[in-house]
């Protein structure tokens, strides 16, 4: 374990990997309804080798790296020497989300361009790479946790091709140009439905006073940034829009369990059930003493509540103060990628990547105009939220997150406090989705929609959920392998899965929807039970109902997802050793319009 940590630590630079060869545009240019053109490459083998391992006449090299100057004239990256004010002058630690936006915007976006601006989200830090010579969390001091707080967010950076190869492109000082980070010290604009909700004006309070105020300072910003950033999406105007996940391990701490403020936090029936169902510290000291005062349940109750949104970040305009676009709801965010109805209206699918969460859709009110790019910024402000109920026939519904119906099964509901407004129901999300009867599902993740060249929804989704390693029983949507489903036996879901939706009428505007398993994750060739890393045996089969749903190289635990212009789906897995410990995470990648069994590469 030792060599290997010191191995890591001596590679900790090549985080970020640049394909040469590869078909990079496609991650660009979303699928166009082209012609299904099945993968040729041949497969790589399963590997714990600690490299990235590509197919036979493909080459990888570094783009980016933790640590790396966004500007000119900065020195070289010393990892013990860091402190704050230079890490938010460098890419962040521990990627997570990439988006290409051309670097001249127009709709729609252009493809045979050679400079583009790359979005970054950076989720988390490790400790063990931030500071080589401290020996543990105990050591650092403030200034060293205000260093690793800045290597959170979310970066800007220009990049360009020349020959095949790819560079990134330094901007000569930072606010001459757009690299720039985006980190839980910036300024935000709360938006939408509860941008004035109690909770958050509570919680933004500390964070302002911690963070003095530019001298251009929006007087309705709130300086507590982004951090907890998993996946997103892009829009059709230009901007890039990133999730809050985790933020219960990256923003919050309790040092005093019996505090006042907490006290009379507690007496609040709907921030005692928010808390509790996102893993907020209230009754346990954590991380005593490890972030800095605002960030303490202890003395700063709400503060949670600015955390856990979906931020809307322009790359074209960095003068432009990123949004928290509140109207999306508060969840654990795995994704907000668009679609375009036939009406001219925008839908995002977002994942809620938590077990038993939900799917959820929001339409705006507005209608995308080509024409006007910074006029359509604030689109997501206003429009409907709705939440998946997938039902045994195959058939779905999208249930709108009514406030009239949330709180008539409120009325029916023990321990729940009445929804005050539409802001209420936007903070609240998770409980009115629960309270509707949305269905759980097993972790779910990245919600795909396909959508052609002028970004129009085609009416089919694609639904990663990553695994459910609790003994619950089969609900639609959340396959179970054997006689589980049929006999209502209890079973886990260790592989994961992924679903396809199919909206009514192929309209991504629509409120029906029908379902399908695309693949079961797990083991083409495995036809009984399989003995996991830990011991214990569980079923890895791919077949349903003595249907395989792939063949080909196995893989568990899918999390991001991507169609190409070829319309094959590609699979980043997460945590797929935890089931077949034989190889690391893997990219899979699948033709979406395969019949029968579809062949699934590694």
């Amino acid at each position: 374990m030792t060599k290997h940590i010191k191995d890591v630590i001596a590679s900790r630079r090549a985080l970020l990997g640049g394909f040469a060869g590869l078909p990079l545009l496609s991650l660009a240019q979303s699928a166009a309804g082209t012609e299904p053109v099945p993968p040729e490459f041949q497969s790589v083998g399963p590997t714990n080798a600690d490299t990235i391992s590509l197919p036979p006449g493909y080459r990888w090299r570094t783009l980016i790296a933790w640590g790396d100057a966004l500007f000119e004239g900065m020195s070289s990256f010393d990892p013990d020497a860091l402190n704050r004010a230079d890490q938010e002058r460098r890419f962040g630690q521990n990627n997570d989300m990439l988006a290409l936006f051309p670097a001249d915007y127009s709709f729609p976006f252009a493809s045979n361009t050679q400079r583009y601006l790359l979005c970054a989200n950076h989720e988390y830090v490790e400790p063990s790479l931030l500071f080589p010579a401290l020996a543990a969390l105990q050591d650092f001091t403030p200034a060293h946790v205000e260093a690793a707080l800045a290597a959170i967010g979310c970066t800007v950076v220009e990049v360009e091709q020349n020959g095949g190869e790819w560079r990134i492109v330094k901007n000569p000082e930072s606010g001459n140009g757009r690299n720039r980070r985006i980190t839980p010290f910036s300024p935000v604009i709360f938006s939408g439905a509860a941008a004035n909700h109690r909770w958050i004006r509570a919680g933004a309070t500390a964070f302002n006073a911690a963070e003095p105020a530019g001298p251009d300072a929006d007087p309705n910003e709130v300086r507590c940034g982004t951090l907890a950033n998993c996946a997103g999406g892009r829009t059709p105007w230009g901007t890039y829009l990133t999730s809050e996940e985790n933020f219960n391990t990256s923003g919050t701490m309790l040092t005093d369990a019996s505090a006042p403020a907490l006290a009379a936090a507690q007496t609040d029936t709907a921030w005692i059930l928010a808390s509790g169902n996102f893993g907020t510290p209230l009754y346990s000291t954590m991380r005593e003493d490890q972030l800095p005062p605002r960030f303490d349940v202890s003395a700063n109750p709400y503060g949670p509540a600015v955390y856990g949104w979906v931020v809307e970040i322009d790359p074209y305009d960095p003068t432009w103060v990123p949004r928290k676009r509140t109207s999306l709801g508060r969840k654990k965010g795995e994704c907000a990628n668009t679609a375009l109805t036939k009406n001219g209206r925008v839908a995002v699918y977002m994942g809620d990547d938590q077990i038993d969460e939900f799917i959820y859709k929001f339409i705006s009110t507005g209608h995308f105009d080509p024409n006007n790019r910074t006029g359509n910024r604030d689109l997501l402000d206003e429009g409907q939220l709705y939440v998946a109920r997938f039902n045994e026939d195959g058939a779905g519904d999208w249930l709108p997150l009514n406030l009239e119906r949330i709180n008539s099964a409120v009325a029916e509901a023990p321990y729940h406090a009445r929804f005050e407004d539409t802001g209420d129901v936007a903070i609240r999300a998770r409980e009115a989705a629960r309270l509707l009867g949305a269905t759980p599902m097993d972790r779910p993740e990245d919600v795909e929609p396909l959508i052609d060249a002028d970004w129009l929804g085609r009416g089919t989704i694609l639904l990663s959920c990553t695994y459910n390693r609790n003994e619950e029983f089969y609900r639609p949507g959340n396959p179970r392998r054997g006689d589980a489903q049929a006999n209502h036996i209890q079973q886990s879901n260790v592989g994961g899965h992924i679903l396809r939706i199919d909206e009514h009428n192929n309209d991504c505007g629509a409120t029906r929807f029908r379902w399908d398993v695309f693949t079961l994750a797990g083991d083409p060739r495995a036809d009984n039970t399989f003995t996991l890393p830990n011991g214990i045996a569980a079923d890895v089969s791919v077949t349903i109902d003595g249907r395989p749903t792939f063949e080909g190289d196995r893989f568990s635990c899918p999390d991001n997802l991507c169609v190409d212009n070829s319309d094959n789906l590609w699979i980043a897995t997460d945590g797929s050793d935890s089931v077949f410990p034989d190889c690391n995470d893997s990219v899979m990648i699948a033709p979406i319009g395969a019949s029968g069994p579809r062949p699934v590469k590694r």
